[in-house]
């Protein structure tokens, strides 16, 4: 892994029994509120023991980290793909121990999203709200952080930004062969 600081944050689920190493800091956090990860977020909550995925609104906060910036270092076995739609091109790692949502994977993507509650607490706090408008109207968002109605300029251009310095590679992540 490379690692343009020193920032390291460990990731587990709730049992540890699955954990990723990441190095540096996270392309940024986000919340996000599309219809996906909302239905996502309900399928898993639902599940014997899992921890809460969605916040109070109905978003999903993530932090997502270049897929050279982070591995799997135990567990990887134990990854459930959870997939709205048998050929989505998005996959949720679910750790199959204790139920609890590890990342979001785009498959043609450079980076992954991680589930922030899978990090310690100081980990990066959320920088924007993404995807508001497939919020349903009769729940107000806070104003808290900026809200954009689809992914930002600032989101997109982030995630270029993060491409290219990635040599415009997507590699595979270390320790997910099995998922």
């Amino acid at each position: 892994m490379n690692g343009e600081d020193s920032q390291s944050l460990t990731a587990s689920c709730l049992c540890g029994a699955v954990t990723f190493e990441t190095a540096g800091s996270p392309i940024m956090s986000v919340i996000c509120h599309c219809t996906s990860c909302r239905t996502a977020g309900h399928r898993i909550e639902e599940r014997p023991g899992a921890p809460a995925v969605l916040d109070a609104i109905g978003g999903t906060t993530f932090l997502l980290y270049r897929k050279d910036r982070l591995r799997c270092t135990r567990g990887g076995e134990k990854l459930e793909t959870l997939r709205l739609k048998p050929d989505s091109p998005t996959r949720r790692l679910v750790a199959r121990c204790c139920n609890a949502p590890m990342a979001l994977e785009f498959s043609k993507g450079h980076w992954l999203s991680m589930y922030r509650d899978r990090f310690p607490d100081h980990a990066q706090p959320p920088e924007m709200r993404v995807m508001t408008a497939d919020q349903p109207d009769n729940i107000p968002l806070p104003d808290d952080v900026p809200a954009y109605a689809r992914h930002s300029g600032r989101f997109m251009w982030r995630l270029l930004g993060a491409w290219i310095a990635m040599g415009l590679r997507v590699p595979r992540v270390p320790g997910l062969e099995a998922a």
